[in-house]
């Protein structure tokens, strides 16, 4: 997939900022098809006169419950009745403005506007009953659906002004920026542990996810791909026996995208195995794992004139006067998503228009990318939002709308597009293989003193609008700007490609730039003689939050108590996802090691998070308990290995992931606050690998710097220990 640049990005994205576009209201009522009255006070919203609201969630709904917290936070202003709430996912269009699930943003961007949108709905629903009544909008208010008049109790519900009265009232942009929000003591709905709405059709069956989709006429396709995964140049195809094949309709061939159509998926697989295809395999056929991680320690070692990503003081001199040095080095291997549906897209090429069936993460950049592959406008291209079965961050990228998108086009039928685990995992796009040099100087006290680290990855950042002017890709490089007191630091950033395609996986950069600086700050503490938590609160005054929680599961974990030979606790307190929008975490990690066979056993993980309001209190557990899990499955288990300029692993067989009878025990605190919430999808994650490298350590003495801790790399380091 060619890089979108910033200015194609930007010219087809549309962007009306990072949240959602709140539009003016309609002066009337709409008619839908059919008759049906359908009031659109905002691109948030309807009302029909049944008094059915609907919120439209222009976030992927992958198992998170997302739609659930949004509707929540439009019903609390909108002051409608719980029952009458529904939620759509609607085809991608302009006035919603950025359409992206990622980063834990989607209820940190959208909380204010949603609330706004929520709020003018309101307003102007009682400006239309108080201009009926001939009375002043102060002497009403609304409540659960419902208009009153306060001095005469006459009240009318939301559906019937819909359906009876004309809705004039318009908020222009700084209207909506004075209106008087809820204070978090007055919610109702908000802060509350609502069941999910997407669960009752998920367990009856009647949930469609982009896998389930089928048009009339519809056809299937399989494509062969190259044997690397970046930079194969197609040379020549023979389908003379595809031709043969049961059911076989057609070869297509666009540009280096080969595949076979047939009127079945079965069908497609045999088509798609008979065809010849000769491929130049491209400059990347001897990449290794060996090679990246060699490539990257001499980079580490030579390269002085790649960015910097945090410099204050002076990193170097005070590293030469510290009274005690340390350094250490940390790697991280690639990390596939392994999300549990398949990458699939069903489209349709019909009157010069695509529609497009599938999940999708990333919308806004789908469409960017679509317009530039297929050469239409951005009109032409309709993504209808299915349920996601996991994301992860995979389908952030539209590949396979592309895919399948071209071949549609060719063949002039609906088409059914599916990978097989094999396929989605050689063309996945991973967490990016690191490199971690770190050097700390302590002074004569035990104080941190000097912080210097030497930072090597590949970036995904150039294919979401570019990298920032030196070069540098923020999520790529996020988190190694920690937020320990420590006066000098410098944290150098170089970018190391490698043939193999990067993206942004559950936790993004912070899940390896964390590994590092919450170990090596345990290894700091080992050197200054000190207690790890202690140590840490010594250098977290200025972020109460960040002590309060990590002072929480010292407490609930019983840190400092003994434990059996052999079992350990560690502890790693971060601030992900980003500084200027954190969610407050801190995790503690028992777990058995085995010093025979170096297996180790996460016995029970302590989370402790702040993320400001709670919208849904069931929903952050949930998330932060499944992030923690997916955490424990990373550091302990998901290595890919890379071989021949591809990964070597096909499926769950030798690409490991945690397995139900291997999780631990997890218990979540959540931390009551007032404050503007953040969001709750990836921060656990990243607590994890370093938490559980610091309880190795505990157990055994030894220091295991590889993530993901596996048996043999514990068993090494346990030798090297002796």
């Amino acid at each position: 997939m060619s890089p979108l640049n910033r200015r194609d990005f930007l010219k087809t994205a549309t962007v009306a900022g990072a949240g959602l576009t709140i539009h003016v209201l309609l002066p009337l009522p709409a008619e839908a098809a059919g008759g049906t009255i359908t009031w659109e006070p905002n691109a948030a919203l309807t009302i029909t006169p049944d008094g059915v609201v609907t919120v439209h969630i222009t976030k992927a709904e992958m198992g998170q419950g997302v739609g659930t917290a949004l509707a929540q936070i439009v019903a609390e202003e909108l002051e409608a009745d719980w029952k009458d709430i529904r939620v759509d996912y609607p085809i991608n269009d302009e006035k919603y403005g950025l359409m992206l699930t990622g980063g834990s943003w989607s209820v940190n961007w959208t909380f204010d506007a949603l609330s706004r949108a929520g709020a003018a709905a309101r307003l102007s629903l009682v400006d239309a009953a108080a201009t009926r009544w001939g009375a002043p909008a102060t002497e009403c208010a609304a409540e659960s659906g419902t208009v009153r008049h306060l001095p005469t109790g006459r009240s009318m519900s939301y559906g019937s002004i819909v359906a009876n009265l004309p809705i004039s009232k318009r908020f222009s942009d700084a209207d909506l920026k004075a209106i008087t929000l809820k204070k978090p003591a007055e919610y109702r709905i908000v802060g509350k542990w609502i069941p999910r709405l997407d669960l009752p059709e998920k367990v009856n069956g009647r949930a469609k996810f982009g896998i389930d989709q089928f048009l009339p006429g519809m056809v299937y396709a399989k494509v062969a791909y190259p044997p690397t995964r970046e930079g194969a140049k197609l040379k020549a195809v023979d389908d003379s026996e595809a031709r043969k094949a049961p059911g076989f309709i057609r070869t297509v061939v666009v540009g280096d995208l080969v595949a076979a159509v047939a009127d079945s998926y079965s069908n497609a697989v045999k088509a798609r195995d008979a065809l010849k295809v000769a491929w130049d395999p491209g400059p990347h056929a001897n990449v290794s794992s060996e090679s990246i991680f060699r490539d990257y320690a001499e980079k580490a070692r030579t390269d002085t004139r790649s960015p910097s990503w945090v410099e204050a003081g002076n990193a170097e001199a005070a590293l030469k006067e510290a009274a005690k040095t340390h350094q250490a080095v940390y790697t991280t291997d690639y990390v596939a998503h392994m999300q549990m549906e398949p990458m699939n897209c069903v489209a349709r090429f019909e009157d010069g228009a695509y529609d497009l069936y599938t999940g999708s993460q990333f919308q806004t950049m789908a469409v960017g990318y679509l317009t530039k592959a297929l050469g239409v406008e951005a009109k032409a291209i309709r993504i209808h939002q299915q349920y996601l079965g996991g994301g992860f961050g995979r389908r952030l990228e539209p590949d396979i709308m592309i895919e399948a998108a071209l071949i549609a086009r060719e063949i002039k039928k609906p088409v059914k597009l599916i990978r097989s685990r094999e396929e989605d995992l050689r063309r996945d796009f991973y967490r990016s293989a690191t490199l971690q040099v770190v050097k700390g100087g302590l002074d004569a006290g035990g104080k941190v003193v000097a912080w210097h680290n030497t930072l090597v990855a590949a970036y995904p950042g150039e294919r979401y609008g570019g990298l920032d002017k030196q070069g540098r890709d923020a999520f790529a490089l996020n988190g190694a700007d920690h937020i320990y007191d420590i006066p000098n630091q410098f944290v150098r950033a170089i970018r190391g490609e490698t043939g193999i395609a990067v993206g942004y996986v559950r936790a993004v950069a912070p899940n390896y730039t964390f590994f590092a600086v919450e170990t090596f700050i345990d290894e700091l503490a080992h050197l200054a003689g000190a207690d790890p938590v202690q140590f840490r609160l010594g250098m977290l005054g200025h972020a109460p939050r960040l002590a309060s929680v990590l002072r929480i599961v010292a407490e609930r974990s019983g840190w400092g108590k003994p434990l059996p030979k052999n079992v350990g606790r560690g502890v790693a307190c971060v601030t992900a996802q980003e500084k200027k929008s954190p969610t407050y975490t801190a995790s503690a990690v028992q777990a058995a090691v085995d010093p025979a066979t170096g297996v180790v056993r996460v016995q029970k993980i302590w989370c402790a998070v702040d993320p400001g309001i709670a919208v849904n209190p069931d929903g952050v557990r949930s998330q932060v308990e499944g992030s923690v899990l997916f955490g424990v499955s990373n550091a302990l288990k998901e290595q890919g290995i890379i071989a021949n300029g591809a990964i070597a692993q096909t499926n769950f067989h030798d690409y490991q992931v945690l397995r139900m009878n291997e999780a631990p025990e997890v218990e979540v605190f959540v931390v009551p606050s007032t404050a503007y919430p953040t969001g709750v999808g990836e921060p656990g994650v990243t607590t994890i690998a370093p938490a559980l490298s610091n309880a190795i350590f505990m157990a055994t003495g030894a220091r295991v710097r590889q993530v993901p801790l596996l048996p043999d790399r514990v068993l090494k380091a346990l030798q090297q220990k002796a």
